[in-house]
């Protein structure tokens, strides 16, 4: 069932960009892209399952295993009505099942010791789920001795895992990610329970498989906090399509920040060399960059590009792979899609850069770029964020990040966090009902706010941009006349009140009024889009 959909999706994806002469293409079209939708979230509802199928063999688990070690353990389970997928669930029960083992063995004292060190003589291990945008976050917590870091180093050092010169370069939470390596174990002896040096590995192994990422967090004295980070499904996300030296990869649209555009000129001035690590300063914060074309070989691989390719600029995509903020530099970009994604062979798995591929709209194929895998192979640690250096205006007090726009002749400001999409689209596809102008987009119809009536106009412009953007629970659009910056904003304050204004903020020392998305009306009436 699952594959019979993802060959719809790419037979949806090569039939929306085809031109046709015939009037009831169009029309098809979108009908074709309406039942694929949901019959793609129909299929993906009767896959999930609630987290409690696994969690329900854990009780049983806790209480045989806290005997046999002679400790007093109390299990808590929280969120086991969050669903996951049915094949995801299956593949998390052995990396949840060495999860607790450790922490009963390695992190939950005995009763004596923790009598005293303060605290109760039983234990307490926390199983805890929730979803958080298009992943399953699961946490497996106690509140035993934690893991101090010495140990940590002074065992990798030992067994050979790392040298004394790079234990000594690493942070703290570094550190701690070394217990994920193959052999590593810190336990003084072997029993039927640990210290063979398997186990945290593998619980790595199976999450990455899986497409998922693993951490760890731990404080001396108070406890241990093992993340397991699982994306919702695995058979079709939205990816981004970019380009570098001709060739296509897709990058998965959940760790993409924002983009943003270099000029020829811009390149040269703006990205900073420091030794051989070239950051570029973004709103006074460094950014690490990496040039795709340089970390896949193209250049060496792929004939040299022609003339006029390189005139054009190249785009930084921010990237944020779990806490390591980067910038991937490519040389363009193609529409979004919403990818299917297949299994790598062998071979390509080998490289350690790509999560899959996929089949494009135009029947090409295209590699999925692993956003944490190309981190960890430049050595960009997860304290990058402690090499940005913050100016003084992104220190400020509630502060917030906005898009600038230009409606008419105003300049206004949408909250960044609310900005879903920014469309060009011919002004052919806007719709009316009544005197409300709307807008056809992923199967949903759009209320659009056109407070400068910007649709009105006879402009020479037969396109016009549309900022999509969430509103709670449902999307409005924005019709602008021209996207200017991304610029933090502080909220002012009323004249003679200490009462913010959130309708106006003061961005780049300009006093700039802020989209207000709630006022935006809803649909006149009740609309079935399709047919």
């Amino acid at each position: 069932m699952m594959n019979l959909v993802g060959e719809l999706v790419l037979t949806r994806n090569q039939i929306l960009p085809a031109n046709s002469t015939d009037a009831e293409f169009n029309p098809l079209a979108r009908r074709l892209d309406m039942v694929t939708a949901d019959l793609r979230e129909a299929v993906m509802k009767a896959r999930m399952q609630p987290v409690s199928h696994v969690f329900s063999k854990f009780p049983r688990l806790v209480r045989d295993l806290a005997q046999q070690l002679d400790k007093r353990v109390r299990l808590r389970m929280e969120g086991q009505e969050t669903e996951l997928d049915k094949s995801l669930l299956e593949a998390i029960k052995d990396p949840l099942t060495h999860s607790v083992r450790n922490a009963i063995d390695h992190g939950i004292e005995a009763p004596e010791l923790r009598k005293a060190a303060g605290k109760e003589a039983e234990g307490q291990l926390t199983l805890s789920a929730r979803q958080q945008g298009s992943h399953v976050i699961v946490d497996v917590t106690d509140d035993g001795g934690g893991i101090r870091v010495e140990r940590i180093r002074d065992k990798a050092i030992e067994r050979r895992l790392i040298t004394p010169q790079k234990a000594a370069q690493l942070s703290d939470r570094e550190l701690l990610q070394l217990i994920f390596l193959p052999g590593f174990s810190t336990a003084e002896k072997v029993t039927n329970v640990s210290g063979r040096g398997v186990g945290m590995d593998v619980v790595r192994t199976n999450v990455e498989r899986i497409g998922g990422k693993v951490e760890i967090d731990s404080r001396p004295g108070m406890g241990t906090t093992l993340r397991l980070s699982i994306p919702l499904t695995l058979a079709i996300i939205p990816a981004l399509i970019v380009r570098s030296r001709r060739q296509d990869f897709a990058l998965p649209q959940t760790a993409l920040v924002e983009l943003v555009y270099l000029t020829p000129d811009e390149g040269k001035t703006q990205i900073e060399w420091l030794e051989t690590a070239p950051p570029y300063r973004l709103r006074g914060r460094l950014l690490p960059l990496i040039f795709l074309n340089e970390l896949l070989c193209l250049n060496q691989l792929l004939e040299q590009p022609q003339d006029g390719e390189t005139a054009a600029g190249c785009y930084i995509a921010v990237l944020n792979a779990d806490g390591r903020r980067y910038g991937l530099i490519v040389d363009g970009l193609a529409d979004p899609e919403e990818i299917v994604v297949k299994p790598l062979s062998a071979a390509l798995k080998r490289i350690g850069l790509f999560s899959g591929a996929t089949v494009m709209g135009n029947g090409e194929m295209a590699l999925i770029l692993d956003p944490g895998a190309i981190a960890a192979r430049v050595g960009i640690g997860l304290s990058a964020n402690d090499l940005e250096q913050p100016t003084a205006e992104s220190t400020a007090v509630n502060e917030s990040e906005f898009l600038l726009v230009e409606t008419g002749q105003d300049q206004q400001a949408l909250p960044l966090n609310n900005v879903l999409r920014i469309e060009r689209i011919p002004r052919t596809r806007i719709e009316w009902l009544g005197e409300m102008p709307v807008l056809r987009f992923d199967g949903t119809l759009l209320p659009l706010e056109d407070r400068s009536r910007l649709l009105a106009r006879e402009l020479s412009d037969a396109e016009i941009t549309v900022v999509v953007c969430r509103d709670g629970e449902r999307h409005v659009g924005v019709t602008v006349s021209h996207v200017l910056d991304v610029a933090s904003g502080a909220p002012l304050v009323d004249a003679g009140t200490r009462n913010l204004t959130p309708d106006v903020t003061l961005v780049k020392e300009r006093v700039t009024g802020v989209v207000n998305l709630s006022r935006i009306p809803d649909l006149p009436m009740p609309v079935e889009v399709g047919g």
